[in-house]
């Protein structure tokens, strides 16, 4: 009985130990089973707990009944339930393989049925894990199914309730106690190495920071550091920091005010967010946007502080630069002549400087940041400052006014004070618009007076300076308008030539000056006697005048000629030199309609022209129509 028992727990702490080595040389060599390798590592987990069930079936336990039983179940469990279905079925095939060199018909089946329960088994306890690390549930579920599946083939071999009671139950509890202690272990070395793993992703990622981060403890020594806080803090390296303090690197008033703010961030709770300037003891300084934050344990008891610090030196220097170039600009914007103002995509006014205000005085108030464009011009025509726009107008008004600020143009306009603006027009491509206004009333005054005086200039080369008439070039170039007028729409045009009569003589015996005054004032006659505004006389050359009549017949240019005649008889200018002791005129008369023998003015004037020579044959002082093949007297006294 002794030696029995003996035998019994030398077999039992034989498996028992080779499952333990097999746990640990799995747990020191950490044979891989991610990424690339994954499959790699699962046939070396799968080999090496194989070799572990070739161990314990080599070295069974032998029952008092003259039965051998070992932990193989055990094995391949831990192996599938550790490595997945590669893993685990590798395992099973090297026990299989074994256990079918021994031998046997009965049992040998019964062996293999066992190894493949435990098989199914781990794979199914695999699965159901779903990636997850295992625990205690797991553990106990997949003990409990091995330790079932370490007996149960033995059910269908005629096993009595003597053999159930002597093997099954103390095969169960071993198998159930040997897989938990197994499982378990693997599940504690899972966990471990996760941890160890994240934690050392944790340090990769804080190393790899650009910026500093550091862990403090709540006395602020340093527990953890990235080599950008060394480097911050010109250390020689990270480890060099631990366990020091910002004393041992920055001046005492450095040092003590970034102690108060920790303490800060400690007695509140929550992450506080500073700027800090920083002097080190070898005289560099910088400039940081720090952010401290406290840490807990599980309980919820502050155990340290989390710093990062984001060196920002090199930003304050642009902003600086920046804020001193904006001010530059303001002013310059400020004191330039021109109004200057920025409306965004949806024309609200954005930016203006005070000459673009000070240039709309009525309005001054409403052009600010904020205004919307439409508020400003309906304001701006409510309160009388555009002008010659009507109230019923102004919604149109300011609808096209709007869509002016959309495009790149120029728009002049009238205040009432009587100055003229100039407004430029600028869009960009995010959708705003800049708008520089002008003060052109100065310049608009030019314009005008220049024009003005263009008309003067005008009026001067086309009127003969001594009688205020159309001068020859003027004649000639009305002629030649009305001509073509004709040959387009029809109708009638006709031309009086006037010659005064005997007027050297006049000359002669009155003088030069006395011969001026005596043509101005025929030539007003000339003038008075034109009856449409279309009517214009002209001073032919010398004494000889012309009258041209647009849409006048001959019947209306006869009745002009005579009117003429007679008016200028009634003068009663004096004149020795003529007949009848007064100044009289010779007039001819052409009328041209619309004809395609008109091809220009010549031929109406040549006509007018000869029948102004038949006058003054006949004896002057008279009336001429030209008609074709004949000449028709009208009149001549």
């Amino acid at each position: 009985m002794g030696n029995e028992l003996h035998n019994l727990w030398s077999g039992l702490l034989a498996n028992t130990a080779v499952v333990a080595l097999l746990i640990s040389v799995w747990t020191n060599f950490r044979l891989q089973q991610q990424d690339h390798v994954r499959y790699r590592g699962a046939l070396a987990l799968g080999f090496l707990f194989g070799a572990g069930a070739l161990g314990v079936m080599a070295i069974p336990i032998h029952t008092a009944s003259g039965s051998f039983i070992d932990l193989r179940v055990t094995v391949i469990g831990v192996s599938g339930f550790l490595g997945g279905p590669v893993a685990g079925i590798v395992t099973a095939l090297v026990a299989a393989a074994y256990r079918i060199s021994l031998g046997g018909s009965v049992t040998l089946a019964v062996g293999l049925t066992t190894i493949g329960l435990s098989l199914a088994v781990a794979i199914v306890s695999y699965w159901q894990r779903e990636g997850r690390l295992p625990g205690v549930e797991s553990c106990v579920g997949l003990s409990a199914a091995l330790a079932v599946s370490a007996v149960l083939p033995s059910a269908f071999v005629g096993t009595t309730v003597a053999i159930a009671t002597e093997i099954w139950f103390p095969v169960m509890t071993l198998v159930f106690a040997t897989s938990l202690m197994a499982s378990l272990a693997v599940a504690n070395e899972l966990r471990r190495r996760d941890a160890e793993r994240r934690n050392y992703m944790y340090q990769r990622v804080i190393d790899s920071l650009p910026e500093a981060l550091n862990v403090k403890d709540t006395e602020g020594r340093f527990l953890l550091v990235n080599p950008a806080t060394a480097a911050l803090m010109h250390a020689d390296s990270p480890e060099s920091l631990l366990g020091k303090g910002d004393a041992d690197f920055y001046p005492p008033d450095i040092a003590k005010e970034f102690r108060a703010a920790e303490e800060c961030a400690l007695r509140v709770g929550r992450p506080v967010v500073a700027e800090q300037r920083v002097k080190h003891l070898d005289g560099g300084e910088a400039v940081l946007s720090t952010l401290k934050s406290p840490f807990t344990d599980n309980s919820g008891n502050v155990i340290g502080l989390i710093t990062h610090n984001r060196d920002i030196t090199e930003q304050k220097r642009l902003e600086a630069a920046l804020a001193r170039s904006d001010r530059r600009a303001a002013e310059a914007l400020s004191n330039i002549s021109d109004g200057l103002v920025m409306f965004d995509k949806d024309l609200i006014l954005v930016f203006c400087n005070e000459r673009y205000r000070s240039m709309f005085a009525k309005t001054a108030d409403l052009r600010v940041p904020g205004t919307s464009a439409a508020a400003i011009l309906y304001a701006s025509i409510a309160r009388g400052e555009l002008v010659g726009i009507a109230p019923e107008d102004a919604r149109q008004w300011v609808t096209e006014a709007m869509k002016r600020l959309r495009q790149a143009g120029t728009v002049q306009f009238p205040l009432a004070d009587g100055r003229w603006i100039e407004s430029r027009t600028r869009p960009t491509e995010e959708g705003s618009c800049f708008v520089i206004c002008s003060d052109i009333t100065e310049t608009k005054r030019h314009e005008i007076e220049l024009e003005c005086l263009n008309k003067k200039l005008l009026v001067l080369a086309e009127t003969d300076g001594l009688t205020g008439l159309l001068n020859r070039r003027a004649f000639d170039a009305v002629m030649e308008a009305e001509i073509a007028k004709l040959r387009v729409d029809g109708g009638n045009l006709s031309l009086l030539m006037v010659d005064v009569d005997h007027f050297k003589r006049f000359n002669d015996n009155y003088g030069h000056g006395a011969g001026d005054v005596c043509l101005k004032t025929i030539s007003e006659c000339l003038r008075g006697s034109a009856r449409r505004l279309s009517d214009r006389a002209a001073r032919y050359g010398g004494e000889e005048l012309a009258l041209i009549l647009p849409g006048a017949d001959e019947q209306a240019a006869v009745s002009i000629a005579e009117d003429f005649r007679a008016r200028l008889r009634d003068l009663q200018i004096p004149h020795t030199g003529s007949k009848r002791k007064i100044v009289t005129g010779s007039i001819g008369v052409a009328t041209a309609k619309g004809s395609a023998r008109y091809t220009d003015a010549t031929r109406l004037i040549a006509e007018a022209d000869q029948a102004l020579y038949a006058v003054k044959e006949g004896g002057r002082d008279g009336v001429k129509l030209w008609e074709p093949g004949s000449l028709r007297v009208v009149r001549n006294s």
